[in-house]
């Protein structure tokens, strides 16, 4: 937790950095859009994935399915390490030298490689992972490791010329991996965390209503993305729809909200 603490503070010198950037280079520089991207690589990927991490950690610890010294050793290194390499990647725009898409490329691996020694973590004892939580937390736990294991998975792509091209000529494939990292891994893992020490209360149903919102709206932004790459026209009613999936996910945190604000309300 202390490292993620850490990452927040590193994070904000990206926003201060951006008055001093516009004062004297002007909004049309590279290094304008270098600060924003500082700021949100060590946000979510630093400030916002430790934290989650962390949590991950002492839950696993608290039941007594901690990782060994050596293995958690490799873990933070691995993570911290890849962190700090693969914010190359958010440079790859300035068609810079391949040796950053190499940096860029190992960071990711390094991630992915923490990602494992975590879930090997959670995996070692089937039995005794699954009575930690509650069936409705097992569904939440998997899907987040999924969605965690995607965008670790998308990150490493990015190193490759081609992709990272292509991530940074149509922006609405960057915006679809932030849309999955902030509503998808940290959200859901919130959702996981605050249910698993009493702090929210969340049925199934608004759950499933929340992840259909989600994917909607996430395969609609790539799908923009892919129409732009291939200039092709989107389909009629596009944005009706995406509306549609975007209301889906404020529908369903008004109904969090509400059967967590009122103690005796039915729960939807």
């Amino acid at each position: 937790m202390a490292a993620a603490l850490w990452y927040l503070v590193v994070s904000s010198f990206g926003p201060w950095a951006l008055g001093a950037v516009m004062n004297v280079l002007g909004g049309e520089s590279v290094w304008y859009r270098l600060a924003i991207y500082f700021y949100l690589h060590f946000l979510y990927n630093g400030w916002m994935i430790m934290a989650l991490l962390g949590i991950s950690f002492f839950i696993l610890e608290s039941h007594q399915l901690g990782v060994s010294n050596n293995s958690f050793k490799r873990f933070y290194w691995n993570i911290n390490l890849g962190i700090i390499l693969s914010f190359f990647l958010s440079t790859l725009f300035m068609n810079p030298p391949l040796l950053l898409n190499f940096l860029g490329g190992t960071g990711a691996l390094l991630q992915l490689a923490a990602f494992s020694i975590l879930l090997k973590a959670f995996t070692t004892d089937k039995e005794k992972s699954k009575a930690m939580f509650s069936p409705l937390q097992n569904v939440l736990l998997k899907t987040v490791a999924v969605l965690l294991g995607v965008k670790m998975l998308l990150q490493l792509i990015t190193a490759f010329p081609s992709f990272a091209n292509l991530a940074t000529t149509h922006l609405d494939f960057t915006i679809g991996y932030l849309h999955w990292t902030f509503l998808g891994v940290v959200t859901l893992s919130l959702f996981l965390f605050l249910n698993y020490f009493g702090l929210l209360k969340l049925s199934k149903s608004t759950y499933y209503f929340y992840l259909i919102g989600f994917l909607i709206t996430e395969a609609l932004i790539f799908y923009k993305g892919i129409a732009a790459w291939k200039s092709v026209p989107l389909f009629d009613g596009y944005f009706q729809a995406l509306a549609v999936g975007s209301i889906a996910i404020p529908i369903a945190l008004f109904i969090l909200l509400w059967n967590n604000l009122k103690p005796k309300a039915i729960n939807f």
